[in-house]
């Protein structure tokens, strides 16, 4: 019993010491998104703090089909945000509120990296039109480097659409 409390206050340490990670590199993240919706969600625009940071563009993503941005950042220690956007054909406008500058159209996918003393803390939000579903998962996080992958439902699956996100 002793032995499993020892190994189990190692453990706790080993946790709580790698919990606050500095930076020492550039930071990238590829981002999927998932058309989960019998029309295309139409690519309306890019915009980042950071010349160059989007290197790969997204696109219009057709029903069912699966569209992706990767951002990189030039520098260490870089702060980098930005956000890129989409149309859904007929669906009404952002709600509540009108999408941050300069988007103007929902579902939106923005981010702030903010980099403080070595320390990055990354910040994600999407949006969507009306009660189109969310779903938001990491795939993974690294010193680094994330994945993200989101997913765009209909009203009719809002309720399901993080589970199934997960499950693709």
């Amino acid at each position: 019993v002793v032995v499993v409390a020892a190994v189990g206050v190692v453990a706790a340490v080993l946790v709580a010491s790698c919990a606050v990670v500095s930076v020492e590199g550039y930071y990238t993240a590829n981002v999927i998104l998932y058309n989960l919706l019998n029309t295309t969600l139409e690519y309306h625009g890019c915009h980042s703090s950071v010349n160059g940071s989007i290197s790969v563009l997204p696109s219009n993503i057709a029903p069912q089909q699966v569209g992706r941005f990767f951002i990189t950042t030039s520098e260490k220690w870089e702060d980098a945000s930005g956000i890129c956007w989409w149309k859904i054909a007929n669906a009404p406008a952002c709600d509540p509120n009108t999408p941050p500058a300069p988007a103007t159209s929902c579902p939106y996918i923005a981010w702030e990296r903010v980099v403080v003393a070595g320390q990055e803390d990354i910040q994600w939000d999407i949006e969507t039109p009306g009660h189109y579903g969310i779903g938001d998962v990491t795939i993974t996080k690294r010193l680094g480097h994330q994945s993200k992958q989101y997913c765009i439902c209909s009203a009719a699956d809002e309720g399901n659409c993080k589970t199934m996100c997960q499950d693709i």
